[in-house]
């Protein structure tokens, strides 16, 4: 079954149709997963292995058109409420069937927009794709689709914004019940089994189970001691939507520096937060959190790095959070201001929280992030 009901995806298109005539697009050739699962609401795992290409056409002036591995269209009429599906039977991909669907659809010499842009990347092999534009349809025009299919993703939908709320819910009850039953001694692959676990029964996702991050280098035999610092940054995923928070706490009681090391980092974590409203640009995230960091003495974020980015089907999506993105910030823009520092030590001070874009201002999705948990304490 679709993860959401059929008529999100039939105003997709109907918006994206709105896109595609100001930009003089005559359809949209999605092959990308996120992509594909936006436009099709078909989850396909053929995605994980890349020997068969899962695609949709996405006309301006009809309803789309699915290309996909044969074996997978039984689940995928249960998913999508697109009616027209062209299968093939294995690898290799014939490109013909492009071809001759793009034909089909009075494309040969039509305007197709490509996912070529910043962010964005084919589903599909390059020297395939350079024949079917080359050889097979000489004729049509491959375009950088990009720009229409980010602004349809980056603003979400009411139906959107319910499930990332509710994936947020289902994080934030998996990290209380989680750290309920940590204890010193325990190593970080333990932990972030534990945390895996939690989101799966808290009503996560079990396609997709959510990501854990504990250690940089991934030292999953860490074992934890009295007194030491844990950080997590993870999310639950809830019908292909994630949330996406990092947390700090610390085995036993924690020390003075440990919470004034955590009293800035929300301090700065508030200003960013603060930052986020309609018409503020990305990049006045970046520069709110610039200005807290220099306060406390800490080296500002300079070029493309980023205190944060988008959320939805992808753990990170457009926008950035850096001073070089001048987005506009727009209701229904799912974001995650995310500052962190590093002490002398090379230890890692990171929280991270998630919020929607409002008519005057944001909401938090998220929330807890300003108390140090202590665990066992």
């Amino acid at each position: 079954m679709s993860h959401l009901p059929p008529e999100e995806y039939r105003d997709r298109w109907r918006r994206a149709r709105e896109l595609m005539d100001r930009a003089g697009l005559d359809a949209l050739l999605v092959t990308e997963m996120h992509n594909y699962w936006y436009f099709t609401g078909h989850h396909s795992r053929q995605f994980e292995h890349k020997m068969r290409p899962m695609l949709a056409v996405v006309p301006r002036d009809r309803d789309p058109v699915m290309i996909i591995y044969g074996r997978d269209e039984r689940e995928a009429r249960a998913a999508s409420p697109i009616a027209e599906m062209r299968t093939y039977v294995d690898v290799p991909f014939p490109v013909e069937l492009m071809r001759d669907t793009l034909g089909d659809l009075g494309l040969s010499e039509g305007t197709i927009g490509c996912e070529l842009g910043p962010n964005h990347r084919l589903g599909l092999p390059y020297g395939e794709f350079v024949t079917i534009k080359e050889e097979l349809l000489p004729h049509a025009r491959f375009v950088d689709g990009s720009a229409v299919i980010s602004r349809l993703r980056t603003i979400k939908s009411p139906r959107e914004i319910e499930v990332t709320r509710e994936a947020c819910r289902i994080t934030l009850e998996a990290w209380e019940d989680a750290t309920a039953v940590l204890e010193p001694g325990m190593t970080t692959r333990r932990v972030a089994e534990i945390l895996t676990t939690a989101m799966i029964e808290a009503g996560g996702d079990l396609h997709v189970t959510g990501h854990v991050s504990l250690l940089l280098e991934g030292e999953q035999q860490h074992t934890y001691v009295p007194g030491e610092r844990l950080w997590c940054d993870f999310g639950a995923c809830y019908r292909g939507y994630h949330g996406d928070i990092a947390r700090q706490a610390v085995f036993g009681k924690p020390t003075d520096q440990q919470l004034r090391d955590h009293a800035l980092i929300w301090r700065i974590t508030r200003a960013c937060i603060d930052a986020i409203r309609p018409g503020a640009r990305a990049s006045d995230v970046a520069r709110a959190c610039n200005r807290e960091m220099e306060r406390a003495g800490l080296p500002p974020l300079t070029g493309s790095k980023r205190v944060g980015h988008g959320l939805g089907l992808a753990v990170a999506e457009p926008p950035s959070l850096s001073l070089a993105d001048d987005t506009i910030l727009e209701p229904g823009m799912v974001l995650t201001p995310e500052p962190r520092y590093f002490l002398p030590s090379g230890e890692r001070i990171h929280i991270e929280e998630d919020v929607v874009v409002t008519e005057d201002g944001c909401d938090l999705l998220t929330t807890g992030a300003e108390k140090l948990k202590a665990i066992g304490g």
